[in-house]
Protein backbone atom coordinates (compact mmCIF):
# COMPACT_ATOMS: atom_id res chain seq x y z
CA UNK A 1 0.00 0.00 0.00
CA UNK A 2 2.75 2.59 0.76
CA UNK A 3 4.36 1.84 -2.58
CA UNK A 4 1.09 2.52 -4.36
CA UNK A 5 0.56 5.81 -2.52
CA UNK A 6 4.03 6.94 -3.58
CA UNK A 7 3.63 5.90 -7.19
CA UNK A 8 0.32 7.68 -7.72
CA UNK A 9 1.68 11.28 -7.50
CA UNK A 10 4.52 10.38 -9.85
CA UNK A 11 2.07 8.98 -12.35
CA UNK A 12 -0.07 12.08 -11.99
CA UNK A 13 2.89 14.34 -12.64
CA UNK A 14 3.87 12.24 -15.65
CA UNK A 15 0.39 12.56 -17.11
CA UNK A 16 0.28 16.28 -16.45
CA UNK A 17 3.65 16.77 -18.11
CA UNK A 18 2.69 14.96 -21.32
CA UNK A 19 0.65 17.82 -22.87
CA UNK A 20 3.54 20.21 -22.32
CA UNK A 21 5.95 17.74 -23.90
CA UNK A 22 3.57 17.22 -26.82
CA UNK A 23 3.18 20.96 -27.34
CA UNK A 24 6.95 21.45 -27.14
CA UNK A 25 7.50 18.66 -29.65
CA UNK A 26 4.84 20.13 -31.94
CA UNK A 27 6.35 23.62 -31.68
CA UNK A 28 9.78 22.25 -32.63
CA UNK A 29 8.46 20.77 -35.90
CA UNK A 30 8.62 22.62 -39.22
CA UNK A 31 5.48 24.51 -40.19
CA UNK A 32 4.31 21.95 -42.77
CA UNK A 33 4.64 19.06 -40.30
CA UNK A 34 2.80 21.01 -37.62
CA UNK A 35 0.04 21.66 -40.13
CA UNK A 36 0.02 17.98 -41.12
CA UNK A 37 -0.39 16.84 -37.49
CA UNK A 38 -2.81 19.50 -36.31
CA UNK A 39 -4.62 19.74 -39.64
CA UNK A 40 -5.11 15.97 -39.81
CA UNK A 41 -6.74 15.93 -36.38
CA UNK A 42 -8.97 18.90 -37.18
CA UNK A 43 -9.80 17.51 -40.63
CA UNK A 44 -10.75 14.09 -39.26
CA UNK A 45 -12.96 15.64 -36.59
CA UNK A 46 -14.54 17.98 -39.14
CA UNK A 47 -15.03 15.15 -41.61
CA UNK A 48 -16.71 13.04 -38.91
CA UNK A 49 -19.02 15.90 -37.94
CA UNK A 50 -19.91 16.82 -41.53
CA UNK A 51 -20.25 13.19 -42.59
CA UNK A 52 -22.53 12.39 -39.66
CA UNK A 53 -24.65 15.46 -40.36
CA UNK A 54 -24.94 14.66 -44.06
CA UNK A 55 -25.72 11.02 -43.29
CA UNK A 56 -28.43 11.97 -40.81
CA UNK A 57 -29.94 14.42 -43.25
CA UNK A 58 -29.95 11.83 -46.04
CA UNK A 59 -31.42 9.12 -43.79
CA UNK A 60 -34.05 11.51 -42.47
CA UNK A 61 -35.00 12.71 -45.95
CA UNK A 62 -35.05 9.25 -47.54
CA UNK A 63 -36.97 7.73 -44.62
CA UNK A 64 -39.53 10.53 -44.57
CA UNK A 65 -40.03 10.40 -48.33
CA UNK A 66 -40.50 6.64 -48.26
CA UNK A 67 -42.89 6.91 -45.33
CA UNK A 68 -44.79 9.78 -46.92
CA UNK A 69 -45.38 7.96 -50.18
CA UNK A 70 -46.58 4.86 -48.34
CA UNK A 71 -48.66 6.93 -45.92
CA UNK A 72 -50.42 8.74 -48.75
CA UNK A 73 -51.23 5.46 -50.41
CA UNK A 74 -52.42 3.83 -47.17
CA UNK A 75 -54.52 6.83 -46.17
CA UNK A 76 -56.31 6.71 -49.52
CA UNK A 77 -58.26 3.59 -48.45
CA UNK A 78 -57.84 3.54 -44.64
CA UNK A 79 -59.25 7.03 -44.04
CA UNK A 80 -62.61 6.38 -45.79
CA UNK A 81 -63.07 3.11 -43.91
CA UNK A 82 -62.14 4.69 -40.56
CA UNK A 83 -64.61 7.59 -40.52
CA UNK A 84 -66.92 5.78 -38.13
CA UNK A 85 -64.19 6.10 -35.46
CA UNK A 86 -65.28 9.69 -35.09
CA UNK A 87 -68.25 8.34 -33.10
CA UNK A 88 -67.16 4.84 -31.95
CA UNK A 89 -64.00 3.37 -30.41
CA UNK A 90 -64.00 0.29 -32.65
CA UNK A 91 -64.74 -0.38 -36.30
CA UNK A 92 -67.73 -2.26 -37.50
CA UNK A 93 -67.35 -5.81 -38.75
CA UNK A 94 -67.93 -4.64 -42.32
CA UNK A 95 -65.14 -2.06 -42.10
CA UNK A 96 -62.80 -4.56 -40.49
CA UNK A 97 -63.47 -7.12 -43.22
CA UNK A 98 -62.86 -4.60 -45.99
CA UNK A 99 -59.61 -3.43 -44.33
CA UNK A 100 -58.36 -7.00 -43.97
CA UNK A 101 -59.11 -7.64 -47.62
CA UNK A 102 -57.26 -4.53 -48.79
CA UNK A 103 -54.30 -5.16 -46.51
CA UNK A 104 -54.01 -8.77 -47.61
CA UNK A 105 -54.04 -7.93 -51.32
CA UNK A 106 -50.80 -7.16 -53.26
CA UNK A 107 -49.06 -4.81 -53.59
CA UNK A 108 -50.05 -3.64 -50.09
CA UNK A 109 -49.38 -7.03 -48.55
CA UNK A 110 -45.89 -7.05 -50.16
CA UNK A 111 -44.85 -3.78 -48.50
CA UNK A 112 -46.95 -3.45 -45.32
CA UNK A 113 -46.29 -6.15 -42.74
CA UNK A 114 -48.92 -5.14 -40.20
CA UNK A 115 -51.30 -2.30 -39.41
CA UNK A 116 -52.87 -0.81 -36.28
CA UNK A 117 -55.41 1.98 -35.86
CA UNK A 118 -55.19 3.77 -32.51
CA UNK A 119 -57.74 5.77 -30.63
CA UNK A 120 -56.96 8.18 -27.82
CA UNK A 121 -55.26 6.92 -24.63
CA UNK A 122 -53.58 3.94 -26.33
CA UNK A 123 -56.76 2.03 -27.36
CA UNK A 124 -56.33 -0.21 -30.41
CA UNK A 125 -59.44 0.11 -32.61
CA UNK A 126 -58.07 -2.13 -35.38
CA UNK A 127 -55.06 -4.41 -35.78
CA UNK A 128 -53.78 -7.01 -38.21
CA UNK A 129 -53.61 -9.15 -35.07
CA UNK A 130 -57.25 -9.50 -33.98
CA UNK A 131 -56.22 -10.36 -30.43
CA UNK A 132 -55.01 -6.78 -29.88
CA UNK A 133 -58.29 -5.05 -30.81
CA UNK A 134 -59.84 -3.35 -27.81
CA UNK A 135 -56.66 -3.47 -25.69
CA UNK A 136 -54.92 -0.45 -24.22
CA UNK A 137 -51.16 0.12 -24.33
CA UNK A 138 -48.87 2.96 -23.30
CA UNK A 139 -48.51 5.53 -26.04
CA UNK A 140 -45.10 6.29 -27.56
CA UNK A 141 -43.58 9.68 -28.36
CA UNK A 142 -44.08 9.09 -32.09
CA UNK A 143 -47.77 8.28 -31.55
CA UNK A 144 -48.20 11.45 -29.47
CA UNK A 145 -46.68 13.49 -32.28
CA UNK A 146 -49.08 11.87 -34.75
CA UNK A 147 -52.00 12.97 -32.57
CA UNK A 148 -50.62 16.49 -32.95
CA UNK A 149 -50.86 16.17 -36.75
CA UNK A 150 -47.29 15.13 -37.62
CA UNK A 151 -46.26 12.21 -39.83
CA UNK A 152 -43.46 10.29 -38.09
CA UNK A 153 -41.31 7.46 -39.38
CA UNK A 154 -38.40 5.55 -37.82
CA UNK A 155 -36.77 2.15 -37.71
CA UNK A 156 -38.39 0.54 -34.69
CA UNK A 157 -36.66 -1.81 -32.22
CA UNK A 158 -39.98 -3.64 -31.81
CA UNK A 159 -39.55 -4.05 -28.05
CA UNK A 160 -43.14 -3.08 -27.09
CA UNK A 161 -45.64 -5.71 -26.00
CA UNK A 162 -47.93 -5.11 -28.97
CA UNK A 163 -45.09 -5.79 -31.48
CA UNK A 164 -44.64 -9.53 -30.83
CA UNK A 165 -45.86 -10.55 -34.32
CA UNK A 166 -43.71 -7.97 -36.10
CA UNK A 167 -40.70 -8.93 -33.97
CA UNK A 168 -41.11 -12.57 -34.94
CA UNK A 169 -40.70 -11.81 -38.65
CA UNK A 170 -37.04 -10.84 -38.20
CA UNK A 171 -37.19 -8.16 -40.91
CA UNK A 172 -36.01 -4.54 -40.81
CA UNK A 173 -39.28 -2.61 -40.44
CA UNK A 174 -40.05 1.08 -40.89
CA UNK A 175 -42.61 2.19 -38.32
CA UNK A 176 -44.94 4.91 -39.65
CA UNK A 177 -47.54 6.89 -37.69
CA UNK A 178 -50.03 8.78 -39.81
CA UNK A 179 -52.93 10.87 -38.42
CA UNK A 180 -56.44 10.07 -39.79
CA UNK A 181 -58.62 13.15 -40.22
CA UNK A 182 -62.38 13.43 -40.22
CA UNK A 183 -63.74 14.08 -43.71
CA UNK A 184 -66.43 16.32 -42.23
CA UNK A 185 -64.59 18.37 -39.55
CA UNK A 186 -60.93 17.80 -40.44
CA UNK A 187 -60.14 16.83 -36.85
CA UNK A 188 -57.84 13.91 -36.06
CA UNK A 189 -60.07 11.00 -35.15
CA UNK A 190 -57.45 8.23 -35.08
CA UNK A 191 -53.82 7.39 -35.79
CA UNK A 192 -52.81 4.71 -38.25
CA UNK A 193 -49.64 2.76 -37.47
CA UNK A 194 -48.20 0.46 -40.06
CA UNK A 195 -44.91 -1.36 -40.46
CA UNK A 196 -43.32 -1.23 -43.88
CA UNK A 197 -40.84 -3.84 -45.08
CA UNK A 198 -37.60 -1.82 -45.15
CA UNK A 199 -35.17 -4.32 -46.65
CA UNK A 200 -34.91 -2.37 -49.90
CA UNK A 201 -34.95 0.96 -48.04
CA UNK A 202 -32.16 -0.20 -45.74
CA UNK A 203 -30.07 -1.22 -48.73
CA UNK A 204 -30.68 2.17 -50.32
CA UNK A 205 -29.71 3.91 -47.09
CA UNK A 206 -26.53 1.86 -46.83
CA UNK A 207 -25.59 2.81 -50.38
CA UNK A 208 -26.41 6.46 -49.63
CA UNK A 209 -24.22 6.33 -46.51
CA UNK A 210 -21.31 4.92 -48.47
CA UNK A 211 -21.69 7.52 -51.22
CA UNK A 212 -22.05 10.41 -48.77
CA UNK A 213 -19.05 9.35 -46.69
CA UNK A 214 -16.99 8.78 -49.84
CA UNK A 215 -17.95 12.23 -51.13
CA UNK A 216 -17.22 13.93 -47.80
CA UNK A 217 -13.90 12.09 -47.45
CA UNK A 218 -12.88 12.93 -51.02
CA UNK A 219 -13.72 16.63 -50.70
CA UNK A 220 -12.08 16.81 -47.27
CA UNK A 221 -8.91 15.08 -48.43
CA UNK A 222 -8.70 17.25 -51.56
CA UNK A 223 -9.15 20.37 -49.44
CA UNK A 224 -6.54 19.18 -46.94
CA UNK A 225 -4.10 18.26 -49.71
CA UNK A 226 -4.53 21.69 -51.34
CA UNK A 227 -4.01 23.52 -48.06
CA UNK A 228 -1.07 21.28 -47.18
CA UNK A 229 0.54 22.09 -50.51
CA UNK A 230 0.10 25.82 -49.88
CA UNK A 231 1.44 25.51 -46.33
CA UNK A 232 4.35 23.35 -47.48
CA UNK A 233 5.35 25.93 -50.10
CA UNK A 234 5.07 28.64 -47.44
CA UNK A 235 7.07 26.53 -44.99
CA UNK A 236 9.81 25.99 -47.58
CA UNK A 237 9.86 29.73 -48.30
CA UNK A 238 10.08 30.54 -44.59
CA UNK A 239 12.82 27.95 -44.08
CA UNK A 240 14.80 29.38 -47.00
CA UNK A 241 14.35 32.92 -45.71
CA UNK A 242 15.39 31.79 -42.22
CA UNK A 243 18.56 30.26 -43.64
CA UNK A 244 19.30 33.45 -45.56
CA UNK A 245 18.52 35.56 -42.50
CA UNK A 246 20.74 33.38 -40.32
CA UNK A 247 23.57 33.73 -42.81
CA UNK A 248 23.10 37.51 -42.95
CA UNK A 249 22.93 37.72 -39.17
CA UNK A 250 26.16 35.76 -39.00
CA UNK A 251 27.73 38.21 -41.45
CA UNK A 252 26.40 41.17 -39.48
CA UNK A 253 27.67 39.62 -36.25
CA UNK A 254 31.09 39.12 -37.81
CA UNK A 255 31.18 42.70 -39.12
CA UNK A 256 29.92 43.96 -35.76
CA UNK A 257 32.66 42.02 -33.97
CA UNK A 258 35.25 43.49 -36.34
CA UNK A 259 33.83 46.98 -35.81
CA UNK A 260 33.89 46.50 -32.04
CA UNK A 261 37.46 45.30 -32.21
CA UNK A 262 38.38 48.31 -34.36
CA UNK A 263 36.52 50.63 -31.98
CA UNK A 264 38.38 49.23 -29.02
CA UNK A 265 41.67 49.54 -30.88
CA UNK A 266 40.88 53.15 -31.86
CA UNK A 267 39.81 53.98 -28.33
CA UNK A 268 42.92 52.34 -26.91
CA UNK A 269 45.01 54.29 -29.42
CA UNK A 270 43.23 57.51 -28.45
CA UNK A 271 43.92 56.81 -24.79
CA UNK A 272 47.58 56.20 -25.54
CA UNK A 273 47.69 59.39 -27.61
CA UNK A 274 46.11 61.30 -24.72
CA UNK A 275 48.63 59.99 -22.24
CA UNK A 276 51.44 60.65 -24.73
CA UNK A 277 50.22 64.23 -25.15
CA UNK A 278 50.21 64.67 -21.39
CA UNK A 279 53.80 63.43 -21.21
CA UNK A 280 54.74 65.81 -24.02
CA UNK A 281 53.00 68.68 -22.23
CA UNK A 282 54.84 67.76 -19.04
CA UNK A 283 58.15 67.72 -20.91
CA UNK A 284 57.35 71.08 -22.58
CA UNK A 285 56.43 72.49 -19.16
CA UNK A 286 59.69 71.25 -17.70
CA UNK A 287 61.68 72.69 -20.59
CA UNK A 288 59.90 76.04 -20.32
CA UNK A 289 60.52 76.07 -16.58
CA UNK A 290 64.13 75.06 -16.86
CA UNK A 291 64.88 77.09 -19.99
CA UNK A 292 63.10 80.39 -20.79
CA UNK A 293 61.83 80.85 -17.21
CA UNK A 294 65.32 80.53 -15.77
CA UNK A 295 66.76 82.80 -18.45
CA UNK A 296 64.16 85.49 -17.72
CA UNK A 297 64.82 85.21 -13.97
CA UNK A 298 68.56 85.59 -14.61
CA UNK A 299 67.92 88.55 -16.91
CA UNK A 300 65.85 90.21 -14.19
CA UNK A 301 68.68 89.75 -11.68
CA UNK A 302 71.33 91.04 -14.11
CA UNK A 303 69.17 94.06 -14.86
CA UNK A 304 70.01 95.69 -11.50
CA UNK A 305 73.75 95.12 -11.99
CA UNK A 306 73.58 96.56 -15.48
CA UNK A 307 71.64 99.59 -14.22
CA UNK A 308 74.31 100.29 -11.57
CA UNK A 309 77.14 100.10 -14.08
CA UNK A 310 75.19 102.41 -16.36
CA UNK A 311 74.71 104.80 -13.43
CA UNK A 312 70.94 104.64 -13.95
CA UNK A 313 68.74 105.31 -10.93
CA UNK A 314 66.36 102.66 -9.56
CA UNK A 315 63.38 104.77 -10.62
CA UNK A 316 64.49 105.25 -14.18
CA UNK A 317 61.47 104.81 -16.45
CA UNK A 318 63.21 102.51 -18.93
CA UNK A 319 64.60 100.33 -16.14
CA UNK A 320 61.17 100.09 -14.49
CA UNK A 321 59.46 99.24 -17.78
CA UNK A 322 62.07 96.65 -18.65
CA UNK A 323 61.79 95.04 -15.20
CA UNK A 324 57.97 94.99 -15.44
CA UNK A 325 58.11 93.32 -18.86
CA UNK A 326 60.55 90.71 -17.61
CA UNK A 327 58.39 90.00 -14.53
CA UNK A 328 55.23 89.69 -16.65
CA UNK A 329 56.91 87.33 -19.10
CA UNK A 330 58.27 85.22 -16.22
CA UNK A 331 54.81 85.17 -14.59
CA UNK A 332 53.15 84.11 -17.85
CA UNK A 333 55.67 81.33 -18.44
CA UNK A 334 55.21 80.02 -14.91
CA UNK A 335 51.41 80.08 -15.31
CA UNK A 336 51.77 78.29 -18.63
CA UNK A 337 53.95 75.66 -16.99
CA UNK A 338 51.40 75.12 -14.26
CA UNK A 339 48.61 74.80 -16.86
CA UNK A 340 50.55 72.32 -18.95
CA UNK A 341 51.53 70.12 -16.04
CA UNK A 342 48.94 67.95 -14.33
CA UNK A 343 49.17 67.29 -10.63
CA UNK A 344 49.73 63.74 -9.47
CA UNK A 345 46.28 62.20 -10.08
CA UNK A 346 46.98 58.54 -10.81
CA UNK A 347 45.10 56.22 -8.43
CA UNK A 348 42.87 58.98 -7.07
CA UNK A 349 39.08 59.07 -7.03
CA UNK A 350 36.97 61.12 -9.41
CA UNK A 351 35.69 63.45 -6.69
CA UNK A 352 39.22 64.14 -5.54
CA UNK A 353 40.42 64.87 -9.09
CA UNK A 354 37.51 67.24 -9.75
CA UNK A 355 38.20 68.98 -6.45
CA UNK A 356 41.89 69.36 -7.40
CA UNK A 357 40.98 70.95 -10.76
CA UNK A 358 38.50 73.36 -9.12
CA UNK A 359 40.96 74.32 -6.38
CA UNK A 360 43.74 74.95 -8.90
CA UNK A 361 41.38 77.16 -10.95
CA UNK A 362 40.34 79.15 -7.87
CA UNK A 363 43.96 79.67 -6.89
CA UNK A 364 44.98 80.71 -10.38
CA UNK A 365 42.07 83.08 -11.09
CA UNK A 366 41.14 84.26 -7.61
CA UNK A 367 37.44 83.36 -8.21
CA UNK A 368 35.06 81.08 -6.34
CA UNK A 369 33.42 77.96 -7.85
CA UNK A 370 30.28 76.32 -6.44
CA UNK A 371 30.49 72.54 -6.11
CA UNK A 372 27.96 69.68 -6.07
CA UNK A 373 30.07 66.52 -5.95
CA UNK A 374 28.21 64.23 -3.56
CA UNK A 375 26.79 61.89 -6.23
CA UNK A 376 30.12 61.06 -7.87
CA UNK A 377 31.78 57.65 -7.40
CA UNK A 378 34.64 57.97 -4.94
CA UNK A 379 36.66 54.91 -5.90
CA UNK A 380 39.66 55.13 -8.22
CA UNK A 381 39.32 55.31 -12.01
CA UNK A 382 41.61 54.57 -14.99
CA UNK A 383 44.36 57.14 -15.45
CA UNK A 384 43.08 58.11 -18.91
CA UNK A 385 39.64 58.83 -17.45
CA UNK A 386 41.15 60.93 -14.66
CA UNK A 387 43.15 62.95 -17.21
CA UNK A 388 40.03 63.54 -19.31
CA UNK A 389 37.93 64.63 -16.31
CA UNK A 390 40.66 66.96 -14.99
CA UNK A 391 41.25 68.58 -18.39
CA UNK A 392 37.50 68.93 -19.00
CA UNK A 393 36.92 70.74 -15.71
CA UNK A 394 40.09 72.83 -16.17
CA UNK A 395 39.23 73.94 -19.73
CA UNK A 396 35.52 74.48 -19.02
CA UNK A 397 36.25 76.65 -15.96
CA UNK A 398 38.85 78.62 -17.92
CA UNK A 399 36.26 79.28 -20.64
CA UNK A 400 33.82 80.46 -17.96
CA UNK A 401 36.50 82.78 -16.56
CA UNK A 402 37.48 84.17 -19.95
CA UNK A 403 34.01 84.67 -21.45
CA UNK A 404 31.83 85.18 -18.35
CA UNK A 405 34.32 86.70 -15.92
CA UNK A 406 33.81 83.72 -13.61
CA UNK A 407 30.18 84.70 -12.91
CA UNK A 408 28.05 81.85 -11.52
CA UNK A 409 30.74 79.22 -11.94
CA UNK A 410 29.45 75.82 -10.80
CA UNK A 411 30.75 72.26 -11.09
CA UNK A 412 28.45 69.29 -10.52
CA UNK A 413 28.63 65.55 -11.01
CA UNK A 414 25.98 62.86 -10.67
CA UNK A 415 24.90 59.39 -11.77
CA UNK A 416 22.13 59.37 -14.39
CA UNK A 417 20.81 55.98 -15.59
CA UNK A 418 24.07 54.19 -14.78
CA UNK A 419 26.11 56.94 -16.48
CA UNK A 420 28.55 59.35 -14.82
CA UNK A 421 27.92 63.00 -15.70
CA UNK A 422 30.13 66.04 -15.02
CA UNK A 423 28.87 69.53 -15.86
CA UNK A 424 30.40 73.02 -15.67
CA UNK A 425 28.19 76.06 -16.05
CA UNK A 426 28.26 79.82 -15.68
CA UNK A 427 25.74 82.66 -15.69
CA UNK A 428 27.45 84.81 -18.31
CA UNK A 429 26.07 86.21 -21.55
CA UNK A 430 26.14 82.83 -23.31
CA UNK A 431 25.96 82.42 -27.08
CA UNK A 432 23.78 80.97 -29.83
CA UNK A 433 24.69 77.28 -29.69
CA UNK A 434 22.76 76.56 -32.91
CA UNK A 435 24.69 79.18 -34.84
CA UNK A 436 27.96 77.90 -33.37
CA UNK A 437 27.08 74.37 -34.53
CA UNK A 438 26.31 75.61 -38.07
CA UNK A 439 29.61 77.52 -38.33
CA UNK A 440 31.64 74.88 -36.54
CA UNK A 441 32.63 74.75 -32.87
CA UNK A 442 35.53 76.71 -31.53
CA UNK A 443 38.94 75.17 -31.21
CA UNK A 444 38.66 74.79 -27.43
CA UNK A 445 35.21 73.16 -27.51
CA UNK A 446 36.21 70.95 -30.41
CA UNK A 447 39.27 69.78 -28.46
CA UNK A 448 37.13 69.01 -25.44
CA UNK A 449 34.65 67.05 -27.55
CA UNK A 450 37.41 64.97 -29.14
CA UNK A 451 39.02 64.33 -25.77
CA UNK A 452 35.73 63.14 -24.20
CA UNK A 453 34.65 61.03 -27.18
CA UNK A 454 38.08 59.40 -27.41
CA UNK A 455 37.36 57.48 -24.19
CA UNK A 456 33.81 56.52 -25.20
CA UNK A 457 32.01 59.48 -23.62
CA UNK A 458 29.52 62.07 -24.85
CA UNK A 459 30.00 65.84 -24.95
CA UNK A 460 27.14 68.34 -24.91
CA UNK A 461 26.99 72.16 -25.11
CA UNK A 462 23.92 74.05 -23.87
CA UNK A 463 23.87 77.82 -24.24
CA UNK A 464 21.63 80.70 -25.22
CA UNK A 465 22.25 84.43 -25.46
CA UNK A 466 21.70 85.98 -22.03
CA UNK A 467 21.28 82.64 -20.23
CA UNK A 468 24.82 81.41 -19.63
CA UNK A 469 26.56 78.25 -20.81
CA UNK A 470 26.63 74.67 -19.62
CA UNK A 471 29.19 72.08 -20.78
CA UNK A 472 28.51 68.43 -19.94
CA UNK A 473 30.51 65.25 -20.34
CA UNK A 474 28.93 61.82 -19.82
CA UNK A 475 30.74 58.49 -19.38
CA UNK A 476 29.46 54.96 -18.78
CA UNK A 477 29.56 54.17 -15.08
CA UNK A 478 31.61 51.05 -15.63
CA UNK A 479 34.11 53.13 -17.62
CA UNK A 480 35.14 55.67 -15.01
CA UNK A 481 34.40 53.39 -12.08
Amino acid sequence: MPAMSQATPLAGRSLRSRPHGLLACLAAMPLDRRFAVAGSAVTLVGMAIIGSWVQNRIESSVTRNAALSTAVYMESFIAPLSQELAEDDVLSATAVARLRTLLGTPPVSDQVVSTKIWKKHGLIAFSSNPALIGQNFATSESQDRAWQGHLTASFDELDEDENAIERARGLPLLEVYNPIHSIVTGEIIAVAEFYQNAEELEADLFAARVRSWALVATVTLMTFATLFGIVRNGSNTIARQNRELTARLAEVAAVSAQNEALRQRIQAAALRVGETNERQLRRISAELHDGPAQALALASLRLDSLARRAAASAGDAEVVELRRSLDEALHDIRNLCRGLTLPEIEGRGLVEVIEMAVTAHERRTGTKVARSLNAAPRRSAPHSTLICVYRFVQEALMNAFRHAGGAGQQVACRLVSARFEVSVQDSGQGFDAGARDRHGPGLGLNGLRERVESIGGEFRVESAVGHGTRLTMTLPQDGPA
